[in-house]
């Protein structure tokens, strides 16, 4: 079970800085490409691609960092009422549909990048399966949360008190 929660926040850290280095990268590529769009009327060639990317993977592994962190939007109102074996039974059944429609995307979108995922994606001409590759990394990391938070929930090593972060 140490293990399990080790590498959970091993991934989460490194995840995290990856975020953090793809949310540089665009903040100042998209700073570069306005000042150089109106003040000197030029761009970067495939710029405004890139930057494309850099969105969906930030999305795509952003999404599955939130699952482990307790940090997507839901109302637990009701939940908070129930019992604590009914509040972590619920709690467990909302991670596993979770999982079930992620894994859902994984296996739908291998399909998808073998069909379209050859085509040349301009202005690189790189595969699009690399652009592609976005939605089975993401769906495929909140599987894995998934299924961590579900272990450790069902062993009693993960707290309940708190389903979701509260807003401020």
């Amino acid at each position: 079970m140490d293990f399990l929660i080790a590498l959970d926040r091993q991934l989460t850290r490194i995840l995290e800085w990856l975020l953090i280095a793809l949310f540089a990268v665009f903040l100042v590529l998209v700073c570069l490409l306005v000042v150089l769009r109106y003040g000197f009327s030029s761009s970067i060639y495939g710029g405004n691609e890139f930057i494309t990317i850099a969105f969906l993977f930030t999305s795509a592994i952003g999404g599955a960092v939130c699952i482990t962190k307790r940090e997507h939007i839901a109302i637990t109102f009701f939940i908070d009422m129930l019992p604590y074996q009914a509040k972590k039974l619920t709690y467990i059944l909302g991670l596993a549909l979770v999982g079930v429609i992620n894994g859902a995307m994984v296996y739908y979108s291998i399909g998808w990048i073998s069909l379209a995922g050859h085509n040349p994606w301009q202005p690189f001409g790189w595969p699009q399966g690399l652009v592609h590759a976005s939605v089975p990394i993401g769906c495929g990391l909140a599987v894995f949360y998934c299924v961590v938070k579900i272990i450790l929930t069902a062993a009693g090593r993960e707290s309940i008190d708190i389903l979701w972060m509260p807003e401020d």
